[in-house]
């Protein structure tokens, strides 16, 4: 079966910006930290398509973890097929119904339990970014902002890399910086960043340092950072609500609010 191109889009989307936010789970959350605290191992992800599979691979070492683009070349410690990109990006999405196909499950089931497990524990840590999920525990409203723009920024990125047309032409500018950060403003408890210069674009962690941001999305609090995220109010409303200052370029923030609503729709409607 031939995935469509929204589809593809998507499953790269994952494996490229969702994907590595697994490290800020590792790192940042006390429970998954131990439980991968000694671990090393390969897990290994394919969802086939009849103009090319798509893969990705997770390299598990010493409490942390490395996303690798494409098909191990050696033996996997756990591998999870997936008989379409569609049934692999609903999974993703947090459908129910859509499971990895049941003989890499019972492979896994039987030569590796215990990673399967922590594996799909992990991948069930990424349903926080889900614009449904409204945490009430403290440590779980951090790791949902923090994951949430650590992925929305490396998606912007990715997306135009891949030459999505709802970012392509936007990026088309000066070298610009758009900034984000979470609390106090000189020492931010989240920190990241989307650079854009002539149609190119990277993203990073962390306070831009070498010039002055074009747009800054300063949110006030990790409170204030979930109510945008969770679309408690419009994004104006949350401005005038004290959620969040925008300093700078309001047109050009407003716009890359916009295409931020579009690529979250992409990664969580099923």
């Amino acid at each position: 079966m031939k995935a469509t191109e929204q589809e593809i889009l998507t499953a790269k989307l994952f494996f490229n910006a969702a994907f590595p936010v697994m490290r800020v789970v590792l790192k940042d959350s006390p429970k998954m930290a131990k439980t991968w605290a000694n671990v090393t191992a390969i897990v290994q992800f394919i969802g086939y398509d009849d103009s090319g599979n798509l893969a990705c691979y997770l390299d598990f070492k010493d409490g942390d973890v490395t996303v690798v683009q494409g098909m191990y070349e050696g033996k996997p410690d756990l591998t999870l097929t997936f008989n379409t990109v569609s049934k692999m990006v609903k999974m993703f999405k947090g459908s129910k119904t859509a499971l990895p196909d049941f003989s890499s499950l019972g492979k896994g089931l039987v030569t590796k339990p215990k990673l399967l497990l922590n594996t799909i524990l992990l991948l069930l840590q990424l349903m926080l970014m889900m614009p449904t999920v409204d945490p009430t525990d403290e440590l779980k409203k951090y790791l949902k902002v923090k994951m949430s723009l650590y992925m929305i920024t490396t998606a912007l990125s990715t997306a135009n890399k891949l030459g999505w047309e709802g970012i392509s032409s936007w990026t088309n500018q000066p070298d610009r910086i758009y900034q984000f950060s979470v609390g106090d403003i000189d020492n931010p408890q989240v920190a990241c960043y989307l650079r854009v210069k002539g149609g190119n674009s990277k993203a990073g962690r962390g306070i831009y340092e070498r010039k002055a941001p074009f747009a800054h999305f300063h949110f006030f609090s990790i409170d204030g950072a979930l109510n945008v995220l969770l679309k408690k109010r419009d994004f104006v409303g949350s401005v005038e609500a004290g959620d969040v200052e925008i300093i700078g370029a309001p047109e050009y923030a407003a716009q890359l609010n916009d295409i931020m609503a579009v690529l979250q729709d992409l990664l969580t409607k099923l």
